[in-house]
């Protein structure tokens, strides 16, 4: 019997980090349907097409790096959110380029960020399971 398995009653610290990876991942995805909301009740966040793009992207790697085991994935997604996050809301008077848009979606897309690097950072290494 190994020890450092489960017991079938707890899940795995590898399941639990993949599952709250996964969620935030889509999470980050589903973050992009905002763009799609015409109704301004619903609309929490305003996000342009380019934010969009980025949300969505940005998410799937994260997802990706869940399921193949490579936390650097979900590090390296939760980074950039941070940094275009940030570059907009320093530059909150400029339009410059992509990075124009909705400071509340960069807002956003920085709260995702470190909920990433959050998971990332607690994550234990994760064995390969035969």
């Amino acid at each position: 019997m190994n020890a450092t398995r489960g017991t079938g009653v707890t899940p795995s610290t590898s399941a639990l980090w993949r599952t709250r990876g996964l969620i935030v991942a889509g999470l980050t995805a589903l973050s992009s349907l905002f763009s799609l909301l015409d109704y301004t009740p619903l609309q929490f966040v305003s996000v342009n097409p380019i934010q969009a793009l980025v949300l969505v992207v940005l998410g799937a790697i994260a997802a990706l790096g869940c399921l193949l085991r490579l936390p650097a994935l979900l590090l390296a997604s939760g980074v950039i959110l941070i940094v275009v996050g940030l570059v907009r809301l320093i530059t909150y008077g400029a339009t410059i380029g992509i990075i124009s848009g909705s400071v509340n979606a960069a807002a956003l897309m920085v709260g995702l960020g470190i909920a990433l690097i959050s998971i990332w950072s607690t994550s234990r290494p994760m064995p390969e399971e035969s």
